[in-house]
């Protein structure tokens, strides 16, 4: 149950987040490719948060969710994968054709995500979260293996592998929030190891029924992008709210 003070502002998210300011961006990979996507800028200087979208959906799926962390006061960017929404273009138009290709540059397009996001102006770029979801779940995990200023997780729906389970395992000061459906059984099995992996002692996972994957939960279970919100309150605290010293 939510805690009455956050009902408040739990509502307040809601009412506001139509009112959130965005731009379309795009973030240069690599190899050159434009990754189009969505950047949310906070009005002060606060943490950043980056959205890997599933791969059967792409990055408008966190629309509602962009906008309640901007309000909250966080700096949020969204991206398309090569092959999805905005970023089909070149030699990616299709992800069902180019799977294993798109997946291996997965890594890199993350880590040109989270130069983006570190390089801007109202970034504190030591204070980092990631959202994953699905195909975004091991993209999330690894991201917060190779750069530790990413300082929490919240993984939706899917597993990473051997490296990142050894990751989240020594990963003791790692909070990370987890959430899958009952009947999704493979994602949700892969979730409950995740965060049972995880040694930080507010680590802690959701699990519902007949939600869907992902972030198509959020469709039938209203409350959980706002669960979200509250969590990074928690664990990721905007400027002046609480943010330890030594990642300012």
């Amino acid at each position: 149950m939510t805690p009455f003070p956050l009902v408040s502002l739990v509502i307040l998210l809601f009412a506001a987040a139509g009112r959130a300011e965005q731009r379309q961006v795009g973030v240069t990979a690599g190899d050159g490719f434009a990754l189009q996507g969505n950047y949310y800028s906070a009005e002060k200087g606060g943490p950043g948060i980056l959205l890997l979208h599933q791969c059967n959906a792409d990055r408008r799926i966190y629309d509602q969710l962009a906008a309640m962390l901007n309000v909250a006061g966080y700096n949020v960017l969204t991206i398309d994968w090569r092959g999805f929404g905005g970023s089909r273009a070149g030699a990616f138009t299709d992800f069902r054709v180019q799977r294993q290709k798109i997946q291996e540059l997965m890594p890199g397009d993350v880590d040109a995500a989270l130069k983006f996001l570190s390089a801007q102006p109202t970034v504190i770029n030591r204070a980092l979260g990631v959202v994953g979801g699905s195909c975004g779940v091991n993209q999330a995990v690894q991201a917060s293996r190779r750069h530790p200023e990413i300082r929490t997780l919240v993984l939706l729906s899917g597993g990473t592998d051997a490296q990142g389970e050894a990751h989240i395992k020594r990963s003791a000061t790692l909070p990370i929030f987890g959430a899958a459906s009952e009947e999704d059984t493979d994602a949700a099995a892969a979730i409950k190891k995740i965060v049972g992996l995880s040694a930080h002692r507010d680590s802690r996972v959701e699990m519902f029924k007949d939600a869907g994957h992902a972030a198509s939960m959020f469709a039938k279970q209203l409350d959980l992008e706002a669960e979200i919100v509250i969590w990074f309150r928690a664990n990721l605290p905007v400027a002046g709210y609480g943010l330890p010293p030594a990642i300012r």
